[in-house]
């Protein structure tokens, strides 16, 4: 019936077209609206309005500038401009027009988290210490981006040393020496959680196309649920990391955007090995999927999800009113279920006591191996102003600059740093073999193998702990917001709202390694199908937008040149 609707309706829109454009072209002396709202623009209708003529990408990083100037005193989701943006966006319209673009991102422009090198840019990952270094070469990731006609403009501002480098009741979730203190924009001096938090809250106020983040433990998935995008923490290795501040061992790179097309168009350029990653060369098929073709409605008869109800007892959310959260979720695991789909919830993660407990293997695995990876960046640095060698340097250099907001935020986690066993020692061996195990065979790979599930479906806020231990990879998509009587309550360090009314969250899709194909398409059907468009916006935003009365006629073509190409394809 959905088939036979769809294909008259199209019929319907085809024979109306030429009556549209008529009217528009006859009644130009009408006023029009003076801008469309930007958030309502994805990639597909940005490529037509840079391909049809409406819209150039010089006129679209200028807009992109304004708002990140409108949003920096209230948010400060962006620590630094890359000040070729504008001219790369004037060769790439002269290119377009020559040879036309080179991929469906030729001309958008993106913002990436300042703990990926790239040229031109500062890659300080929030630290003062780090200011005027340079890679030898740029991370790889940028390379892809470049070539498909991206504009790198700038860098996101991020939790400093991706939270590694304060007690909890010392640092606060956005803030970096560098870039200051980054908010979310749902309620007032809201905390914007994980350490890619300023490619986020970036992407939820449309300061790009499309963001860019890192994460190792819930870095992206926090950030993209309380914030209200799409956000895909990809396998560990799918997109290389080299020349990137993150873990070797399980951190990933992944996209941030409005929808999960847009996220998966975004994904099919990044994804790819890379010689100087060597998990990268694990990928097990040689060319890059093309995930847009996974944003599909799936049959939901075919659809297995998996609960394991012990994820609530996560400890880092006891805190926070999760009642809402549940009942959210509750909705649409029924809606799941009433669409024929089958849901599995007697199933638990075996290992998570020990995951959660005083002993665990993360404890000492993580700081050898961020010990490990600091010193490698170091050695990889061309220009290296301070000459930081070291975590003591970084240390010492931390200690001596005012601007680090030393001893008010401390460097606990660094002191467990510095003394953490090499990590080629036989007892951090023997720990990330452990979290491998807690994390796949007795985590993941258990729930779903028990249950014959496709993925594990869960809220957001708790569905981060088991998958970053091994580098599984996690989709979340928007599912609600708090309601307005929810209590106000602080982070530990007590500056900024950790939870209150109006703040989002997401639902999650975890899956085995290299099974973004099927997340995708699981999240595509429910944001298709199921998510309910609850009430809920950022209480501030930036007032510029897309200019639609210079080229009214033009502009509201180009508009139903994507609804057509929408239903015809």
């Amino acid at each position: 019936m959905a088939l036979f609707t769809r294909y008259w309706l199209s019929k319907v829109l085809f024979l109306l077209l030429p009556i549209l454009i008529g009217v528009l072209i006859t009644r130009r002396t009408t006023p029009t609206p003076d801008y469309l709202p930007l958030h309502d623009q994805s990639i597909e209708t940005l490529q037509v309005f840079l391909q049809n003529g409406t819209l150039t990408s010089e006129e679209l990083v200028q807009l992109y500038l304004r708002r990140i100037e409108e949003s920096t005193a209230a948010f400060h989701p962006v620590a630094e401009i890359n000040p070729s943006a504008l001219e790369i966006a004037r060769q790439l319209d002269v290119e377009r027009k020559v040879s036309g673009p080179r991929s469906p991102l030729h001309g958008l422009p993106v913002l990436v988290k300042d703990s990926i090198s790239a040229h031109g840019m500062n890659n300080t990952a929030g630290s003062l210490c780090l200011v005027g270094s340079k890679t030898r070469k740029e991370a790889s990731i940028i390379s892809r981006l470049r070539n498909a006609g991206v504009i790198i403009l700038g860098k996101a501002n991020m939790s400093q040393w991706g939270n590694s480098r304060s007690s909890p009741k010392s640092q606060s979730n956005g803030w970096s020496a560098w870039g200051g203190q980054t908010l979310g924009a749902f309620y007032p001096n809201q905390d914007p959680c994980g350490s890619s938090s300023g490619s986020a809250v970036a992407m939820s106020l449309d300061l790009a196309a499309f963001t860019v983040g890192v994460e190792t433990v819930g870095s992206m998935i926090c950030p993209a649920s309380r914030n209200n995008v799409v956000g895909i923490k990809t396998t560990s290795g799918l997109v290389a990391r080299d020349n990137v501040i993150v873990t070797k061992m399980r951190g990933s790179i992944g996209p941030f955007a409005k929808t999960v097309r847009d996220a998966a168009i975004a994904l099919s350029i990044m994804a790819g090995k890379n010689a100087e990653d060597p998990i990268s060369q694990e990928i097990p098929f040689e060319s890059t999927p093309d995930y847009e073709k996974a944003c599909k409605l799936a049959d939901f008869r075919s659809i297995r999800l998996a609960i394991p109800q012990n994820a609530f007892q996560n400890p880092f959310v006891q805190s926070m009113n999760l009642s809402a959260i549940k009942k959210d979720f509750e909705i649409v695991v029924s809606s799941f279920r009433g669409h024929g789909a089958t849901i599995i919830d007697d199933v638990n993660y075996s290992s998570y006591d020990r995951i959660n407990g005083p002993s665990a293997p993360q404890q000492y695995v993580g700081p050898a191996e961020y010990k490990s990876d600091m010193a490698h960046y170091f050695r990889g640095l061309e220009i290296n102003p301070l000459n930081i060698q070291n975590i003591e340097d970084m240390i010492s250099c931390t200690k001596s600059i005012p601007g680090e907001d030393y001893p008010s935020r401390d460097i606990s986690y660094w002191d467990t740093v510095r003394k953490a066993d090499d990590v080629l020692s036989e007892k951090v061996v023997a720990g990330i073999k452990e979290m491998r195990y807690l994390g796949g065979a007795a985590g993941i790979d258990e729930v779903l193998d028990a249950s014959g599930a496709d993925a594990i479906i869960l809220p957001s806020i708790v569905s981060a702990d088991v998958p970053g231990l091994v580098g599984y990879p996690i989709i979340t998509v928007p599912m609600g917001f708090s309601p307005s009587d929810t209590p106000v309550t602080l982070n530990e360090r007590g500056n900024l709202v950790w939870d209150g009314p109006n703040i989002p969250y997401g639902l999650s899709f975890i899956g085995r390694p290299y099974s973004e194909e099927r997340l995708i398409e699981l999240a595509y059907t429910f944001e298709q199908s199921i998510r309910s468009q609850s009430e809920g916006r950022s209480f501030a935003s930036p007032k510029s937008d897309l200019n639609g009365s210079p080229r009214s006629v033009w502009f509201m073509l180009g508009l139903l040149q994507v609804f057509y190409t929408h239903f015809f394809s």
